[in-house]
């Protein structure tokens, strides 16, 4: 933001000869690249940690998501382009926004991505501890729209959070009371789980992240964000106070017309990266997704981790948390002591 103007002026982000955004490789959480990476952070919102996945995890990621997508439809599709129509693609999830799912997944092969060391050390980096834990979202997977225009998915920008409360509330009380009441019960909780990141009064930091499981270019679409733009929010919020009434106070996931925020629209960046790359975000930066106009289909897992001591973790909630992720284990064909790694067993919440 520009303090002379008091105008809000995106930063240009740095990229290296082949269009990628400049990216970190992490040793480890406390290494002298992951202060440099939290600073990058701090700066744009956002940072990007190379070589989290391994070419051979996002090959078999890049698989389980063509096993979710061929479950959900009843079809063999993933050798056959001109099967990827939407008369077979509306039962794969959230078809506009590319995600695959419409609630939490929970396929073996999605678990176990959930205790990879390389993304615990990202996650920890930016955050600043190791003591995590990690939540249950989904996959995301964008149709090559280039010649199918009718594939493509929406461009947007939004909020996992609400702005208009983030500056008015005067504590996390709201946020405290709607994470201590989650029992995990249905598949929804634990993306409800995602979006109370408490006020701006008390200034808790969360980190969104995903990881690109193929190298993701420009004209491939997928995330992209307004950098800088987790500094701007609040002014942003009273700025846009008429917006507000659109929302309301209950609704914690905010997409916005282009026609509402242009400026916001003109100034987000893609984030190119290489395959097996972070993206870590301030879930304060404004961001979202666009359309894929290249032939290549794109592929990405999300994830979110938060530190483990957080007056909403009550004993009541963690123990909740603890039963329904073993019994999606036990469905999930996993062992929790022999196939989760004891990193696994602390971020998913089992140690007692």
């Amino acid at each position: 933001m520009d303090s002379s103007n008091n105008t809000f002026q995106p930063l240009l982000i740095p990229r290296d000869s082949e269009g990628y955004v400049k990216s970190f490789t992490l040793s480890s959480y406390n290494c002298s690249e992951a202060v440099e990476a939290r600073a990058f952070f701090e700066q744009y919102g956002f940072v990007v940690i190379a070589n989290v996945f391994t070419p051979e995890q996002c090959a078999t990621t890049t698989s389980d998501i063509w096993n979710v997508i061929e479950s959900c439809t009843g079809k063999s599709l993933r050798n056959d382009e001109n099967q990827w129509i939407s008369q077979n693609w509306y039962r794969t999830g959230l078809v506009q926004e590319g995600i695959i799912g419409n609630a939490s997944l929970w396929t073996r092969h999605i678990l176990l991505n959930r205790q990879i060391s390389a993304l615990h050390v990202a996650f920890a980096a930016i955050l600043e501890t190791e003591n995590l834990l990690v939540n249950h979202d989904r996959y995301g997977m964008f149709r090559p729209a280039k010649e199918h225009p009718k594939r493509t998915t929406m461009t947007n920008l939004h909020l996992d959070m609400n702005p208009w409360n983030y500056i008015d509330d005067k504590d996390n009380t709201q946020q405290i009371e709607a994470l201590s009441e989650l029992q995990y019960k249905s598949d929804d909780d634990w993306i409800d789980e995602n979006n109370e990141p408490g006020c701006a009064a008390v200034g808790e930091l969360n980190v969104q992240g995903l990881v690109n499981l193929a190298d993701n270019l420009e004209e491939d679409g997928g995330f992209w964000l307004v950098p800088g733009f987790h500094k701007y929010i609040a002014q942003w919020a009273v700025e846009h106070e008429s917006l507000r009434k659109k929302f309301g106070r209950h609704y914690q996931f905010l997409l916005f017309d282009k026609d509402d925020i242009p400026d916001m629209y003109a100034a987000a960046c893609h984030i190119s990266t290489r395959a097996g790359s972070t993206i870590l975000w301030d879930q304060r930066t404004m961001h979202g997704s666009r359309a894929n106009a290249s032939l290549r289909p794109r592929f990405a897992q999300f994830f979110k981790m938060f530190p483990t001591q957080h007056p909403a973790m009550t004993l009541e909630r963690a123990e909740y948390r603890r039963q329904a992720i073993l019994a999606k284990l036990q469905e999930a064909n996993i062992d929790p002591n022999t196939d989760l790694t004891p990193l696994g067993r602390r971020i998913f919440g089992l140690l007692e």
